[in-house]
């Protein structure tokens, strides 16, 4: 029955199903570029390829140009600064490719999730608020992030045509074999359309996630409300008093309320799991192209005399940070709001609860108080201080950098 249902949620996810999800801007967002199919189509798997080709094009012609340029530190760290934001975006959709069962998975798990405390949103309105503010979050999220990456093509493609209009220059890689002279304009199309489409692909993998992870904070806030309501007084004050058994019948709904709590609880560690496991590998590649990446750009924009490279250089500077700082400071909200059960745990009216009760909440408590830490790659943990350490990396190969071209 397990194997059945599993195969049921990785299933390919259809149109419809994409417009009744949560997620629905991050899928269809996915789906426009080319990346997830929402329906059987020649048509679509035709335009995928297309994405593939323009990205390993892009890709390719990156890499001769380094080749050719050998020895010349600007030009060559401008390309390899390109070149793996590129790269980034290729591996990312290999992944997904490699992945989409999970991704569909993780989708429709979605859904389940924000299920698992419907009934308590439906009673309490303050509830129900904190799941409508994270969606909107979410979604707004989103749709600035991708506007903004968006609105980089307007400075990086069309640079080259203000800043040398006198010489046929490129937007990424320079065909030093040629000088530029063959295929221009295919090349130049082909540079600003992989450019467009595979960093608006990797933006949107990683917006994926993290409204996954603002929907996860949102359910452990609402969580750790329904474990501090547990209170004596306030069960008190609902159950009807009788002679004979007064204390239990109040007893025992805190009780089965509480069972309930550890219930939602376990669910939703569960779709953590298959979040960390789904994104682990993405995560991983991010930063590891990130930092390489801003390293690169604070070089260009510190020692290239070229105006037009400072200015693209300096602009794009936020945006792997941005990518970095996206992931952490969703995972550190997640792991800050599951840290927040336990005090929740310990604030309610446990002292004057049957010993029952306090058998389960010690073991509520014990669990809550065990880290619960989303990581890249599963070895590097994805917080506040990740943030700040992969800067210090990048700065500190800056540094390094720096002082080998002085030399």
């Amino acid at each position: 029955m397990a194997d059945g249902w599993e195969e049921d949620l990785e299933k390919a996810l259809t149109w419809t199903e994409s417009g009744q999800s949560v997620l629905k801007l991050n899928i269809r967002h996915l789906w426009l570029f080319g990346l997830w199919p929402l329906y059987e189509s020649s048509a679509f798997q035709l335009y995928t390829v297309y994405v593939y080709i323009l990205a390993l094009w892009n890709v390719t012609e990156c890499l001769l140009t380094v080749y050719f340029a050998w020895g010349y530190m600007d030009e060559v760290t401008l390309v390899i600064m390109s070149t793996a934001s590129h790269l980034n975006g290729l591996i990312k959709m290999m992944f997904f490719h490699y992945d989409r069962r999970r991704y569909n998975a993780l989708t429709r798990r979605v859904a389940s999730l924000l299920s698992v405390q419907s009934d308590v949103c439906g009673r309490e309105s303050p509830m129900a608020a904190i799941v409508d503010s994270s969606q909107r979050h979410a979604f707004r999220l989103t749709l600035s992030l991708l506007l903004f990456m968006f609105a980089q093509c307007f400075v990086w493609f069309p640079m080259p045509l203000y800043t040398h209009p006198e010489t046929r220059r490129l937007p990424f890689a320079q065909h030093a074999w040629d000088n530029n002279s063959n295929l221009y304009g295919l090349s130049y199309f082909a540079q600003c359309a992989a450019g467009l489409w595979t960093t608006q692909i990797s933006f949107g993998l990683d917006c994926l996630f993290a409204s996954a992870m603002i929907l996860v904070t949102a359910q452990l806030d609402i969580l750790a409300g329904r474990i501090l309501a547990l209170k004596y007084d306030t069960y008190k004050e609902k159950v009807e008093h009788s002679e004979k058994r007064p204390m239990a019948k109040f007893g025992d709904k805190m009780y089965n309320d509480l069972c309930l709590c550890v219930e939602s609880h376990q669910k939703i560690l569960s779709f953590v799991n298959q979040l960390q496991d789904t994104m682990s590998p993405i995560a991983m590649s991010e930063f590891f192209f990130s930092v390489l990446v801003i390293c690169l750009g604070l070089f260009q924009a510190t020692f290239n005399e070229d105006f037009g490279a400072v200015f693209e250089c300096a602009s794009f500077l936020p945006i792997p940070c941005a990518h970095v700082f996206l992931y952490c400071w969703a995972a550190n909200s997640v792991t800050v709001q599951a840290e927040g059960l336990s005090a929740a745990a310990y604030s309610c009216s446990w002292m004057e609860a049957s010993e029952r009760f306090k058998r389960a909440m010690r073991i509520l408590i014990s669990r809550a108080q065990k880290p619960l830490i989303l990581t890249a790659g599963h070895l590097y943990p994805i917080d506040k201080k990740a943030f700040v350490s992969l800067v210090n990396a990048s700065y500190s190969y800056y540094a390094l950098l720096s002082q080998t071209n002085k030399r």
